[in-house]
């Protein structure tokens, strides 16, 4: 099974990719960088630098990798605004 794991190069999704790689399932990660470290990507997984609001890239890597599933860890955290 191909799997997408989007902000697989931060602290927690770069433990699930080595999970899944463990399983023995092929690994694509997307991630923009901005808070993770691609040294933290597994040499083993595919490395996509890119942003998840991409619909377009992300249809290509879906397609391209014949990905089966997508965990999603791309997220940032904001403050909430007071008025």
């Amino acid at each position: 099974m191909a799997v997408l794991v989007t902000g697989g190069a931060g602290y927690i999704g770069s433990h699930m990719v080595r999970a899944l790689l463990d399983a023995g399932e092929q690994v694509v990660v997307l991630d923009d960088l901005s808070t993770g470290f691609r040294w933290a990507v597994a040499p083993e997984a595919s490395f996509v630098l890119g942003d998840v609001s991409d619909a377009a890239l992300v249809t290509a890597i879906v397609a391209e990798h014949k990905v089966d599933a997508v965990i999603h860890f791309a997220a940032r955290w904001r403050p909430a605004c007071r008025a």
